[in-house]
């Protein structure tokens, strides 16, 4: 048979057994009846189909094996690169540079921050010259 046969066939298998199991709760079948096999084949075969096909899906998904081959694992003699002090003395080493960064990085910051807030504070001194001696020349043309 060709898949779109198949196919077809899946689809009414299900369509009748939707609508099977919709009637059952109507009309359930009575102990003889599911004995002596009056499920149609078809159904019966999708339905044996559909459960196996989850039995797979079940097992793959949850009892997953990872083969490691064991001898591979405890046979080997891998002497380490660097001793621990070589280790230690290069996370030093790149700690140091770190911190270096950080403090430059953070002085440059200070330093713009302290530049733009010593112009603001420049043109407030500014500011309040100019607006004293406005009130200044203010009062006076009133008591004149």
């Amino acid at each position: 048979m060709s898949v779109t046969v198949i196919k077809m066939e899946l689809k009414f298998c299900e369509a009748s057994w939707i609508n099977s199991a919709y009637n059952s709760k109507k009309n359930p079948l009575s102990e003889s009846e599911t004995s002596t096999g009056s499920i149609s084949p078809i159904i019966e075969a999708f339905l044996k189909h559909e459960v196996d096909r989850y039995q797979r899906n079940k097992k793959t998904r949850y009892n997953p094996t990872i083969e490691v081959e064991t001898d591979l694992l405890y046979n080997t003699n891998i002497s380490p690169l660097y001793s621990e002090e070589e280790v230690n003395a290069r996370i030093k080493e790149a700690k140091d540079n770190l911190c270096q960064e950080l403090i430059k990085s953070t002085e440059e910051t200070l330093k713009t921050i302290k530049q733009q807030k010593d112009i603001e504070y420049n043109q407030i001194k500014i500011d309040m010259a100019n607006w004293s001696t406005k009130l200044f020349e203010l009062t006076l043309k009133k008591l004149i």
